[in-house]
């Protein structure tokens, strides 16, 4: 799979609250909250000093001007900081009903997403996994079910993997056939674990499916390829390559399994559907 053939992510309009970037102008800016909070103070201890000043000017000397005068100093100070918590709270808010959605996020946004994941960890070591989960016998059921069935088994598989994940990782379906999970901040056996929680539960799913106005069950199972981040992936292309290698080998041991990179490609290459396997999209 190559992701050169994908198509680029639509160009978005540039507001303040949706850069060009796809961040919210207000989550660009992190800082402490400790560095936060001393700033508010120093806002509203300014701010009071400058009232009472004021008042100090325009209205007699009295016990209640200095109270007076430091009530609205804190709720001068309050009120834009009430204003920036309600923004910051929205617009995770927002992120995090995108990345979970049970239809997960696009291909295109997985994309984007997933290359900055990998850079990090390149940078800072934290460790990543990228999985790739494929139907089992794909091609019979798209011929003997139809597209609608195909599109109810991914629909449900997406549905039912979405909650299990953390918030930094990333869900999509990223081809007819195959969905992907971008797992941040995952060692070797977590991501294993991970795909093997996903084969389990599809293989026990039972999909709601109507034919020809007759209500049915579908029951899949998948075959799931996991790549490990490693110094040899350069780029996250290569991170896919890995994947899908694994994921031909679970198709190969006949399905159903999950299976690790690096494979032994010498066995998967004795089949001469070994390249068109793995150039064509699925």
């Amino acid at each position: 799979m190559n992701l050169s053939k994908l198509p680029p992510p639509a160009p978005s309009a540039a507001t303040p609250d949706n850069p060009a970037d796809g961040r919210s102008a207000w989550g660009a800016v992190r800082m402490p909250l400790p560095v936060l909070a001393l700033l508010l103070m120093l806002c509203a201890a300014a701010a009071a000093a400058l009232l009472a000043w004021g008042l100090g000017r325009w209205l007699p000397a009295s016990a209640w001007l200095a109270p007076l005068a430091a009530g609205l100093g804190v709720l001068a100070a309050a009120l834009p900081a009430a204003v920036l918590l309600h923004r910051l709270t929205r617009g995770g808010a927002a992120s995090a009903g995108a990345l979970h959605s049970p239809s997960g996020t696009t291909r295109e946004l997985f994309l984007e997403l997933s290359g900055r994941e990998w850079s990090r960890s390149r940078r800072y070591g934290s460790g990543a996994a990228l999985l790739l989960v494929d139907v089992d016998r794909f091609a019979r059921l798209a011929e003997s079910r139809g597209g609608a069935a195909t599109d109810a088994v991914l629909a449900e598989m997406l549905r039912q993997t979405a909650p299990t994940l953390r918030g930094a990782d990333l869900l999509t379906r990223l081809s007819d056939s195959q969905m992907a999970v971008f797992l941040a901040h995952a060692d070797p056996t977590g991501a294993l674990d991970v795909a093997e929680r996903i084969r389990e539960r599809t293989e026990q799913m039972e999909v709601p499916f109507h034919e020809d106005a007759t209500p049915r069950r579908l029951r899949v199972t998948v075959s799931v390829g996991v790549a490990q981040l490693r110094p040899a992936h350069l780029n996250l292309q290569s991170l896919m390559d890995d994947a899908q290698d694994a994921v031909l080998a679970a198709r190969q041991a006949g399905g159903n399994c999950v299976r690790a990179a690096p494979v032994d490609l010498s066995r998967l290459r004795q089949s001469g559907a070994w390249r068109e396997d793995r150039a064509k999209p699925h």
